[in-house]
């Protein structure tokens, strides 16, 4: 069969430094192939994973503000907001109680003070009355018996008087204590109230919308995540162009040392061999132009995907900003304002539940110390009663002894009048220890109902201690994921950048299939080869040749350009095998 004339000019392959420079080429665009593809799918291989556990931080920090505990919170801060701005009213209540309790302190020491004054007078009586009992020799050793008596009957009502000022003293330091700290309280209150149950609700405010802005940040993100994860499928597809390209390099590689070894070409003449060898060549060229025209349309799918990768990879980098209250370069972590401000507002809480605990502390010690110091002025009342019987005695015996009996008998009514001071300051004082038994038993009742009924501070501590443990939770949980949110982004566009950077195939690997195949093209010529005398000499080769192919384009390459030498080597075959008579018909 002609295709060309015999006189197209070839040079010998084998003569062109070429051949041996596009095998060189070809190798390397192999290599290449083989090792960049490998990189790149494995680049984003772990992209992909890295998108995955990007979208798990965000899942996370979803997870860490639930509706159901965002809803708790929310209310629970709320109530303890209002709880807060009622403790000052319970404060000054107490406060008011605690002073109460103070002024009957204070009038109690009064009343020792008269106490002990009656006290020194009538043991100055009774000195008295001993000294001028010695003097009279009708009184005889009865009087200074008597005055001995009562002597130590008023020493010993100065004894419960001292003990009774001690154990008053000891009172009132604590209930001074006391009321010094509700003022150290009402201070604290209103440095910090309102702002901090008004902070307690803002920040519930915030809690509510940071939810929602998690829950609208979840719905952007899972849209990326599918046409994140369409691209990377579209590219990962892509990516088989790779191993298809180093497929197809081999089989023209095979082509080209299936041509330098074929004996049957190597046994034809030069002009023969010539032609045979750009048959070969064409053919070569075109199976790598289509190649590097699959190639190049593939690599271009390749960069538009990775592109659209890395720019929502970027997108969710943004909404990560979103998530953690960061956008716009303005750091505004409410979580932690909201940790403080709770902190805030329980350490309040905590002062004012110490406040109700030492208010009823104080409570009951006043009304334990009233009842002791009743039985004291009980002890004092009773000594009362036997100075003044000792007074009247006295004052009997000296009727009976005449006018020198009269000094000792005036000393004795000044006994007697004293000891009847004596009594009404020990009524004043049983009367004022009664009401600062009352004012205490109200005070300690007060507190107790108080936590019954509402708890106050003491209730606003147990909510803002789940509080706060939940924020705690919530903002450390929402830290770490953050954190990891962040390095993970931040993986993710740096795989996806160095993956744009070994995509770039067209430069290291197209551009030298093209090459390649232009050298084997323009070694081939552009004049139509004559193949119908080497078609034999071919057809082994070709047939070895397309037993590699693993494609069908290679396969429809191949039948295109072959088509015809196979049915002109067939002819030959048979023209061969017909058989002769003789020698002299072979010559004619």
């Amino acid at each position: 069969m002609a295709l060309a004339s015999s006189s197209t000019g070839f040079t010998s392959p084998l003569q062109v430094p070429g051949s041996s420079q596009i095998g060189a080429c070809l190798e390397t665009a192999r290599q290449v192939v083989e090792t960049r593809f490998l990189e790149a799918g494995d680049v984003l291989s772990r992209a992909v994973e890295g998108v995955g556990a990007l979208i798990a931080g965000l899942d996370a920090i979803r997870a860490n503000l639930d509706a159901e505990t965002v809803a708790a919170t929310i209310g629970e801060l709320v109530q303890a907001a209002e709880t807060l701005k009622s403790l000052p009213e319970s404060l000054d209540a107490r406060r008011d109680r605690v002073s109460e309790l103070v002024r009957f302190s204070d009038g109690l020491a009064a009343r020792i003070a008269e106490m002990r004054q009656h006290l020194a007078y009538l043991r100055v009586f009774a000195i008295n009355i001993k000294i001028t009992s010695g003097g009279i020799a009708a009184a005889g050793p009865e009087f200074a018996i008597f005055a001995q008596e009562i002597y130590d009957c008023i020493e010993m009502g100065g004894g419960q008087l001292d003990a009774l000022n001690n154990d008053l003293m000891g009172l009132d330091h604590t209930l001074r204590g006391a009321l010094a700290h509700e003022h150290d309280l009402a201070k604290s209150c209103a440095t910090l109230l309102p702002a901090v149950p008004d902070a307690l609700t803002a920040s519930a405010a915030a809690i509510a919308e940071h939810h929602g802005r998690i829950a609208s940040v979840a719905v952007n993100v899972a849209a990326l995540a599918r046409d994140v994860q369409k691209k990377v499928g579209g590219v990962l597809a892509a990516l088989q162009v790779g191993d298809s390209t180093r497929q197809r390099i081999e089989h023209v590689q095979a082509g080209l040392r299936l041509l330098d070894d074929s004996a049957e070409i190597a046994v034809l003449d030069d002009e023969q061999r010539e032609r045979a060898h750009a048959f070969v060549h064409r053919l070569l060229g075109a199976q790598l132009t289509a190649m590097a025209e699959d190639f190049h349309r593939e690599v271009a799918r390749i960069g538009h995907n990775v592109s659209g990768m890395a720019a929502d990879a970027g997108e969710l980098l943004r909404l990560r900003d979103l998530a953690s209250g960061q956008g716009d370069g303005v750091e505004t972590n409410f979580l932690r304002n909201l940790e403080s401000n709770v902190g805030q507002a329980l350490g309040l809480v905590g002062d004012m539940t110490a406040g109700e605990q030492a208010a009823e502390a104080v409570s009951r010690s006043a009304a334990v110390s009233a009842r002791e110091l009743t039985e004291r002025i009980a002890a004092i009342q009773n000594i009362r009663a036997d100075v003044q019987m000792m007074a009247l005695n006295t004052t009997l015996k000296c009727s009976r002894i005449g006018e020198t009996g009269k000094p000792l008998g005036v000393i004795a009514v000044e006994l007697r009048a004293h000891a009847i001071h004596l009594e009404k300051s020990a009524a004043q004082t049983t009367s004022s220890l009664e009401g600062l038994f009352n004012a205490a038993e109200a005070l300690g009742q007060r507190e107790a109902r108080h936590e019954g009924e509402d708890g106050k501070a003491g209730a606003a501590a147990t909510v803002l201690s789940g509080a706060v443990a939940r924020i705690g939770k919530a903002g450390d949980g929402v830290d770490g994921a953050l954190d990891a949110v962040a390095r993970q982004g931040a993986d993710v566009v740096d795989m996806l950048r160095r993956a744009a950077g070994r995509l770039d195939f067209h430069k290291q690997i197209g551009s030298v299939l093209d090459t390649a195949a232009n050298g084997l093209l323009d070694m081939a010529g552009d004049d139509e080869i004559l193949t119908d005398d080497i078609a034999p000499a071919l057809h082994p080769l070709l047939t070895k040749l397309a037993k590699h192919y693993t494609m069908a384009q290679e396969r429809e390459v191949h039948r295109g350009l072959t088509e015809g030498l196979v049915e002109a080597s067939a002819a030959e075959v048979q023209v061969v095998a017909a058989p002769v008579d003789d020698e002299d018909d072979v010559l004619f």
